[in-house]
């Protein structure tokens, strides 16, 4: 009976698992470039069932019995999302695979990896999001002089009045899975070497949509919601009975 609780336990962890992760995504679906996170389940490890032991004999095995669920690990879902038109020369998204370099602008060396191509310019004329942080080139930041009049073509490259200026590096790694999240749409590489994207396929004054569908997650929610809630209530029913089996069943008189 305890082991009932200990399982029933174990899948409410998973449920809030479920929960953290589809209100994350749905926090962040107007966020450009987002890439949702899954919950993945495994079995909780089996326990080996053992006969009694009689006499001198060894213990026999009987058989397996699982108990319960976990969660395995929280993964990323690094499918794109939806292209949309905006009209604003400083947004860009890719078409295809890669992302964005970002430097942070105190220190050019910590760089950072996007999908959210929701750019503007600053001040200085540098290139940046909505954080401030600068667009990379293969040369360092990217700097526009007009920036209601420049020009981003497929390959990255900038010009300005007709003129070569600079160009826009995109990158792509074997594993994106291995990245790590920073934020909402920031990414840092821990082991693995970015490498250059020849024709990423940009589009100027567009964007990529974050990859959530509200309706599949609002039926997550709702879902893992109410498996939670199961778990609660049989929590509560063993509770009850492991109640009557310590202070009914086994009472003296």
């Amino acid at each position: 009976m305890i082991r009932g609780i200990y399982t029933s336990a174990l899948g409410m962890n998973v449920q809030a698992a479920r929960l953290d992760s589809v209100s994350n995504n749905l926090a962040n679906v107007s966020v450009p470039g987002y890439k949702k996170d899954r919950v993945l389940v495994e079995s909780f490890p089996q326990l080996i069932q053992l006969s009694a032991r009689r006499g001198s004999f060894r213990r026999e095995v009987l058989g397996e019995t699982n108990a319960g669920a976990a969660v395995q690990q929280v993964v990323t879902d690094h499918s794109r999302g939806m292209l949309k038109e905006t009209g604003n020369p400083a947004d860009l998204a890719l078409g295809g695979p890669g992302y964005f370099v970002l430097a942070h602008p105190q220190d050019e060396d910590a760089l950072y990896y996007s999908r959210n191509g929701s750019f503007n310019v600053d001040g200085e004329g540098y290139l940046v999001n909505q954080n401030g942080y600068r667009v990379m080139s293969d040369g360092g930041p990217v700097q526009i002089t007009e920036a209601e009049n420049f020009m981003v073509d497929e390959n990255g490259n900038i010009t300005e009045n007709g003129v070569a200026t600079g160009n826009i590096y995109i990158v792509d790694f074997p594993a994106p899975d291995n990245l790590e999240r920073v934020g909402h749409d920031l990414y840092r590489a821990a082991e693995e070497e970015p490498q250059q994207l020849e024709n990423p396929g940009l589009l100027q004054r567009f964007l990529e949509s974050a990859n959530v569908d509200p309706v599949e997650e609002t039926v997550n929610m709702i879902t893992a919601s109410r498996a939670y809630e199961t778990g609660q209530k049989l929590v509560q029913a063993q509770d009850g009975m492991l109640d009557l089996a310590i202070n009914k069943v086994g009472l003296l008189r």
